[in-house]
């Protein structure tokens, strides 16, 4: 049997396909073509999978897509997605099911992440989970009873936690969430009203070779994110919290202040319970977890 993976992100899609055991066999990654529409990121998609499935002489039992949201997982339409322009309302998961004649389920992509840390990654093993997705912007998922909880169908939103009430703006509309001060995209824009013209990533390199306005930008952005990792903490007492993401490529410089604010933070005995670690799949995590998704999916029905 074969299972295909769809992690669709604003910038970069990635197609695989894999065994029952969740073993990807092999993958394409293709840049998205977001500004021309859904059509055109589908139909490189379909062209994509087409390929792969026809090296490998077998016909899709399931599809599992990762996908942005807000979205509907139960009936798998794309609501809106910040990211993607003109996707509102797309019933993905049918389109997905008509081009590959499988039946095709869709989820968060972050949730996604989150299932597969849980499975084959840094959680491997641990039944009560939370998942931090850091990078352009911050997303979440939660894994309960080794489950993932989807609530009404979007928990997890992590990043548009209030952190500073009268902070700077959030693309939600709001101010002040965990996105607009700890995201890839706000260290940039802290840097450049720093003085700094930098991407994230250079703002953590300038902190390694000791550039001060680098460096406290970092550890801000460390402070950020304990005070969001404390909350997920105080609500759900997970065993683990997992950070994943682009940002976390920066774990030497974020991952002893996360901690540190959590064991100031959080409550006693939950900061006890919880250990904070890096993710153990890094770019792979959201199309390993499209893949469980199909495997997982196809299962249960």
């Amino acid at each position: 049997m074969l299972f295909l993976g769809i992690d669709i992100g604003g910038t970069k899609t990635i197609i695989a396909i894999a065994d029952e055991g969740g073993t990807i066999l092999a993958q394409q990654s293709l840049c998205t073509p977001r500004d021309q529409g859904p059509s055109a990121v589908l139909s490189a998609v379909k062209e994509a999978a087409h390929r792969l499935v026809t090296d490998h002489c077998s016909p899709i039992t399931s599809v599992g897509i990762g996908c942005g949201g807000p979205l509907d997982p139960r009936r798998g339409i794309i609501l809106t997605v910040p990211n993607l322009p003109g996707w509102e309302d797309l019933p993905l998961a049918d389109y997905c099911s008509k081009a590959f004649n499988a039946p095709a389920y869709l989820d968060n992509d972050v949730n996604l992440a989150a299932l597969a840390e849980a499975r084959k990654g840094a959680g491997t093993g641990i039944d009560h989970l939370a998942y931090f997705n850091i990078g352009t912007g911050i997303g979440g998922g939660i894994v309960i009873g080794g489950k993932l909880y989807r609530g009404c169908g979007n928990a997890g939103e992590f990043g548009h936690q209030v952190i500073i009430p009268d902070g700077p703006p959030c693309l939600c509309g709001r101010h002040g969430c965990l996105e607009s001060l700890a995201s890839g995209t706000s260290i940039a824009r802290r840097a450049k009203e720093s003085g700094l013209d930098l991407t994230a990533g250079e703002v953590a390199q300038a902190a390694r070779e000791g550039n001060p306005i680098a460096r406290r930008i970092m550890d801000q952005t460390a402070g950020y994110l304990g005070l969001g990792v404390t909350n997920v903490v105080n609500i759900l007492n997970p065993r683990m919290v997992i950070l994943g993401g682009g940002v976390m490529k920066a774990a030497d410089l974020l991952l002893d202040g996360i901690r540190r604010t959590v064991d100031e933070r959080a409550m006693t005995q939950l900061a006890c319970d919880v250990q904070i670690v890096p993710g153990a799949l890094g770019d792979q995590a959201g199309i390993t977890g499209a893949v469980l998704l199909a495997i997982e999916e196809s299962v249960s029905h």
